[in-house]
């Protein structure tokens, strides 16, 4: 029985989106636009100054303590998949209407376009080997092959950089993390792009991104609706301590001060607000949110990205998102759990990632994908125990299988690599991860990879990768 979780009401706030700016305190904090300065510590300057925990996010972009801080993580330039990775979302999207669910993309977008050119410039004192005009190009360019891939994916980019006071409001300057504005903001935009699909027909996807089984999408659930948006005041508000802030001191030993940042209310819908208790909510779509630490903070909603989605579209929303869980720690798990078999379940999920992951990584793909079709899947062609030595290899010319499963019930591995190798003497590695983060109700034995679109290359051998000592017993690779 799926069960969902309460999700709190806001009232209204005295601060609005284009006052944040001119409120002294807030100004200060967010919409300083620095002037060339020293960094926070030289330590940012380089990786080899850098605590090692920290050596991955050198160099660090910084300036005084009131202005953006931006690792090295965050300057990712590539957005755009390739035609395998196009193929591969364009084949989960049909996965999930085959579940009977219809699949969002909400990715928010690069802090550094937000920042913009000459912030970025002012920070590193003096021209940056990062074209933010190339960038955007590349994000927006990811967002279309998103929806030729069949994706309801608005461009949230557009969306934090609309005007000045939302691009100053939409990201913490001392953290990774979007505000409560910024996430409502994105709410809304996504509310929009699901009310307009809603009441326009589907077209048949472009030849660009072919792929088997593809139906139009049922969105009639939100057919009709209003896009609620948010109220011009609240009383609500967090306190971001930061993330970035933290590094700062650990590293810097300068302490950042906390922001806090209104959570917007949303305006009262008279069909479901004004009868409290009374107010028949039966017809209100399902969406299951499944993202990142964007909507999962501190162990909690802590910047109202479901309660946003929920107010927008006067939908119910559960959320099981996952902090730590990288690009589909949560989404995996929630197909591997079985959330998504009851038909009708859901009419809407929306798969959150953050822009550092982004929907390039054939392995992520692939992995998704297979979880996905597993769960139709008809009995295995083929099954072969896992070596203890770490090392497992498998014969695939004569079966042609579309799925490797692999089933370890005692494993304690986080990474499994996968050495296909192919008639022409090609081989290609591709890996299934797991993190440490996904609870235990999102857990599975399960290891699935898609080998959808492979077969015509020759599948010869699959040889899998992983520490044996962590494999336990009766693990097993299953062949679909």
């Amino acid at each position: 029985m799926i069960h969902f979780m309460p999700l709190p009401r806001i009232a209204p706030l005295p601060t609005t989106i284009k006052t944040i700016c001119a409120a002294p305190a807030l100004a200060a904090l967010l919409c300083m636009t620095p002037a060339t300065a020293a960094p926070l510590c030289d330590a940012f300057t380089s990786a080899d100054q850098m605590p090692h925990k920290y050596r991955k996010l050198a160099p660090v972009l910084s300036g005084s303590p009131t202005d953006w801080i931006i690792t090295a993580d965050q300057m990712k330039t590539n957005y755009t998949p390739d035609s395998e990775a196009q193929a591969l979302l364009a084949r989960i999207v049909a996965a999930f209407r085959a579940q009977g669910t219809e699949l969002a993309i909400l990715m928010p977008p690069p802090r550094p376009l937000v920042a913009g050119q000459s912030q970025l410039e002012a920070l590193s004192g003096g021209p940056v080997q990062y074209d933010t005009q190339a960038v955007s190009a590349e994000f927006h360019q990811m967002v279309a092959e998103l929806r030729a891939a069949g994706a309801l994916a608005p461009d949230l980019l557009n969306v934090a950089t609309q005007d000045d006071a939302l691009r100053d409001a939409y990201y913490y300057r001392h953290d990774t993390h979007w505000t409560p504005v910024g996430a409502a903001q994105s709410a809304v935009a996504l509310a929009e792009e699901v009310v307009a699909k809603a009441t326009a027909p589907d077209p048949q996807p472009s030849s660009a991104t072919p792929h088997e089984g593809w139906q139009a999408a049922d969105l009639s659930a939100f057919a009709g609706r209003d896009v609620r948006r948010p109220a011009p005041t609240s009383t609500d508000s967090f306190v971001e301590k930061g993330s970035l802030a933290k590094m700062t001191k650990n590293v810097c030993a300068k302490p950042i001060a906390p922001v806090e940042m209104p959570i917007p209310a949303f305006e009262p819908d008279n069909d479901d607000d004004t009868l409290g208790l009374l107010a028949d909510t039966s017809d209100r779509p399902q969406i299951l949110l499944a993202g990142s630490s964007f909507s999962n903070r501190y162990k909690k909603d802590a910047y109202r990205v479901a309660h946003a989605i929920s107010a927008a579209l006067g939908a119910d929303v559960t959320n099981h998102s996952v902090s730590g869980g990288g690009a589909i720690g949560a989404i995996e798990g929630v197909v591997n759990a079985g959330l998504l078999d009851a038909p009708g379940a859901y009419d809407l999920v929306v798969w959150e990632l953050p822009y550092t992951e982004g929907v390039t990584s054939i392995s992520t793909l692939r992995q998704l994908l297979g979880a996905l079709e597993l769960r139709r899947a008809p009995q295995p062609i083929a099954v072969a125990e896992m070596e203890a030595d770490g090392k497992t290899k498998l014969p695939l010319s004569d079966i042609s299988p579309s799925l490797l499963t692999v089933r370890a019930p005692e494993a304690k591995l986080q990474r499994i690599k996968v050495d296909l190798r192919f008639a022409d003497g090609t081989k290609t590695t591709l890996s299934l991860a797991r993190r440490a983060a996904v609870p235990a109700s999102l857990r599975s034995p399960l290891w699935t990879l898609s080998l959808a679109g492979l077969d015509g290359r020759g599948l010869k051998t699959a040889t899998l990768r992983y520490d044996g000592s962590k494999l336990g017993t009766g693990a097993v690779v299953n062949l679909f």
